[in-house]
């Protein structure tokens, strides 16, 4: 990627790196611990974003390697980040079986770094507006928005990792 869509990366890496810094003080034990039935583990969180970086980088290669283009208008996706705003998700909750932080960090980084790969490789500037994928949520997408929602999706889950953090720990101090 070059010129004025380099951004996108260094959002990529920016925000992935923060939830690396959020977890990284976590045991196995908090990662995987459910506080209750209809709260996500930091693990099912986690593991909510691997699969999220999974489905993004075949639909990405897809729509690149269409020889229509479709641009489609910017929507307003910025609300994301307000967690007052209940989203269920339009995928399988993820597995709750056990997976120690070295499995989940390595699978975490395992995924992103291909996608950051081939943003890099992308030298067509009007891809990432020209080009558009089908969010499971809000329809059709520019790819350069695709990334901007990655970034502020995970944006999201790294404030939903604090709260369940900080139940958390008041929780242990309890015993």
């Amino acid at each position: 990627m070059q010129g004025k869509f380099d951004y996108l990366s260094e959002l990529l890496k920016s925000v992935r790196k923060q939830l690396l810094d959020e977890v990284d003080a976590l045991s196995d034990k908090q990662l995987n611990q459910k506080l209750s039935e209809d709260k996500w583990s930091v693990s099912q969180v986690i593991r909510h974003l691997i699969f999220i970086d999974e489905i993004v980088l075949p639909a990405l290669k897809k729509a690149v390697q269409q020889e229509k283009s479709m641009r489609v208008v910017d929507k307003n996706i910025a609300f994301i980040l307000d967690r007052k705003n209940k989203l269920r998700s339009p995928f399988p909750d993820p597995s709750t079986v056990f997976m120690s932080k070295d499995e989940l960090l390595k699978k975490l980084n395992h995924v992103r770094t291909p996608l950051i790969e081939y943003l890099g490789q992308l030298t067509e500037e009007t891809v990432f507006e020209d080009k558009s994928m089908v969010h499971p949520l809000f329809g059709p997408m520019n790819i350069k928005q695709i990334l901007e929602f990655m970034a502020l999706h995970e944006k999201r889950h790294i404030e939903q990792i604090k709260e369940l953090k900080e139940i958390c720990i008041r929780f242990s101090n309890r015993g």
